[in-house]
């Protein structure tokens, strides 16, 4: 496996004659204001507005159930790692601790434990694989709509690439299926009023534009909704959210925003920025603030920042370099040249961190071996390290990229099919230029 310095020198010289230089920047001018650029003005110098809200209840549900989830956490990987698929108690691990980092709702948190011990008990848990019959949806072992509606995405591009349509028709998609019913939606998860409501709509909002995104963005998927679904109109309406009511126009950022103590305070979200900017053909507005914003929050804790507990995370890496290639055409030279500094280091820890020496991923911040695969896998193709024409940033070269890109397709063919993570990743490895 390629260590850093190796990587360095297959980028070449003058990548790390960039990272040296904007390094030395960087500690000359911590302190210093940062540039903006705007279309229509010169360079100037302004300050990104930051806040980052700090939840009344998140402390004390973390310390009431943090230790068990974990516990439990670590036999569903076990699970996994054997060669069993629990994608049901994967399921409901994942809804267990968003209710226990998002609400109050201790009795709930408590149900779905309850559920997820139940369901450890069960060998086979293939059920939890297969659509609705009900409603259409897929993530049959959540109970919330909105985790319904995002593990349906996947399933529904699996489709689409296999030429077939649903079994049963998809009718978990009538609660948005008008733009009323779709702005209403949208816009009651905005804001929230965490002290009045103990519900803190941030991670719902984020599903939920990452899912209608990647549905109605993508003609496709779309198809695939009922007969007689206005997509055109929905897709139109959910930009027209996404661009006049929830993008910060100061930072050109997307995040949740928060109601506390009569005063609107807005976030600058990595993750909903990712989501409500990914799936889309053309640029969003003020993509010259949102190239600022990005540097400006580099050394902030996710996701409000780039920064990570512990170890790289590849999901949040992903993030990054996805939003560095759409804001490339907007940057400065400055910028630009910091992008590329900055985006040498994340391969280099990328390759010789986040890849075990045994040349797996490492799983620890995920809830399955699968999804770890995916973000080292999707992190790797967005900054071009198997495919030369994905390469925006650098001119590198990557001697293993073929010896890693056979090790990762050959670990991915062990793991279970019908995980869509799994079959995303490979279609990823398996493209070339």
């Amino acid at each position: 496996m390629r260590r850093p310095a190796q990587l360095l020198a297959a980028i070449g010289a003058p990548a790390l004659a960039v990272l040296c230089a904007s390094t030395a920047l960087a500690q000359e001018r911590s302190d210093a204001p940062i540039m903006t650029v705007s279309q229509q003005t010169p360079v100037q110098h302004r300050d990104i507005p930051n806040f980052i809200p700090e939840s009344p209840f998140k402390r004390d549900m973390n310390n009431r159930f943090r230790d068990e989830i974990q516990t439990l956490r670590r036999q569903v990987m076990d699970l996994h790692r054997t060669g069993h698929e629990p994608i049901c108690s994967t399921q409901i691990l994942g809804e267990a601790r968003d209710l226990m980092n998002y609400t109050n709702n201790a009795a709930a948190v408590r149900a779905r434990l309850d559920d997820l011990r139940a369901s450890l008990q069960q060998p086979n848990q293939d059920y939890a694989y297969e659509q609705s019959a009900g409603d259409g949806t897929w993530g049959g072992c959540y109970n919330a709509w909105y985790l319904r509606l995002d593990a349906s995405v996947d399933p529904m591009k699996e489709l689409v690439e296999a030429g077939r349509r649903p079994a049963h028709p998809l009718r978990f998609f009538e609660p948005v299926n008008t733009p009323e019913k779709m702005r209403h939606y949208l816009e009651s998860l905005l804001i929230s009023d965490v002290k009045a409501t103990g519900v803190d709509n941030r991670k719902e909002l984020n599903y939920a534009i990452t899912s209608l995104a990647q549905i109605l963005f993508k003609p496709k998927v779309a198809a695939l909704l009922p007969e007689g679904t206005p997509v055109t109109v929905l897709a139109a309406t959910l930009q027209d959210f996404l661009d006049r009511k929830a993008q910060n126009p100061d930072t050109g950022f997307w995040g949740a925003w928060y109601m506390i103590d009569g005063e609107l305070k807005k976030t600058n979200d990595l993750s909903i920025t990712f989501h409500a900017i990914s799936y889309r053909a053309d640029d969003p507005p003020h993509m010259r603030e949102l190239a600022d914003t990005l540097f400006a929050m580099r050394t902030s804790r996710y996701p409000y920042g780039w920064r990570d507990e512990g170890k790289p995370n590849n999901h949040h890496a992903y993030d990054v370099a996805r939003l560095l290639r759409r804001t490339w055409p907007y940057m400065t030279a400055e910028q630009q040249a910091r992008a590329t500094a900055e985006l040498t280091v994340m391969v280099a820890r990328s390759l010789s961190i986040s890849i075990r020496p045994d040349g797996h991923f490492d799983d620890e911040p995920y809830t399955s071996p699968a999804e770890a695969y995916y973000f080292g896998v999707s992190f790797l193709d967005e900054v071009g390290f198997f495919r030369p024409s994905r390469r925006f940033w650098t001119p590198m070269t990557a001697g293993d990229a073929d010896s890693l890109r056979a090790t990762l397709q050959q670990h991915l063919q062990k793991m279970d099919q019908r995980n869509a993570l799994v079959t995303a990743a490979l279609r990823k490895l398996n493209a070339t230029d």
